[in-house]
């Protein structure tokens, strides 16, 4: 059999792409395991860490890719059971930097004082703290802050449970006038008929 030149050109291609694939694909493999090992957790059960997983995995989404495109790289990112400052107070999170270097490490705490913080508390902290590095390394000026608010006047008043759980019904305006007036009712002379005697 003689060989063709379209042949050659058509396993040139082929491997090609087969050697493109495979670089992409590691580099996508390394990328999301580098995400994943830099997420340490030194504490906590098994569902704990789950749980700590899962609200963290959002704000990893979110954050990582912009402190890289900022030329910032974080490390790791570490849950450790308590934190303290050189003075003894208890601290949230700490971000500790590497001589001068674009590299952090950032550390949480997983209890304050004897108060063990949920899952969302943590990863609000983690939020801020990538946050505050994204700033500080793309030098963003904030324009505007809305404050939070402490307190409405117009939240309606926590209404009482029952027994099994459920809330009173609102009940509607009243629609006629015979829905407006009060009866008075007069006890029993006779006591009550519910058997329950005095």
């Amino acid at each position: 059999m003689r060989s063709n030149p379209n042949d050659l050109v058509q396993v040139v291609l082929a491997v090609t792409a087969v050697f493109i694939l495979i670089v992409v694909s590691s580099r996508l493999v390394n990328r999301y395991r580098s995400r994943a090992l830099r997420l340490r957790l030194l504490t906590g059960t098994g569902p704990q860490r789950a749980a700590l997983r899962a609200a963290m995995a959002p704000v990893l989404r979110e954050y990582l890719p912009l402190l890289e495109r900022a030329g910032q790289e974080v490390r790791a990112i570490v849950l450790v059971p308590t934190l303290s400052g050189s003075d003894g107070e208890q601290l949230a999170a700490e971000v500790e930097q590497f001589s001068g270097s674009s590299g952090f490490i950032i550390r949480l705490a997983h209890r304050l004082g004897s108060t063990l913080r949920q899952p969302d508390e943590v990863a609000g902290a983690l939020a801020e703290d990538l946050l505050y590095l994204y700033r500080h390394a793309a030098t963003v000026t904030v324009v505007h802050q809305t404050g939070a608010v402490v307190g409405t006047h117009n939240a309606p008043a926590p209404r009482p449970t029952h027994r099994n759980g459920l809330g009173t019904v609102p009940r509607h305006a009243a629609q006629n006038e015979a829905e407006e007036t009060i009866v008075p009712f007069k006890p029993s002379p006779l006591g009550r008929n519910n058997n329950q005697g005095s």
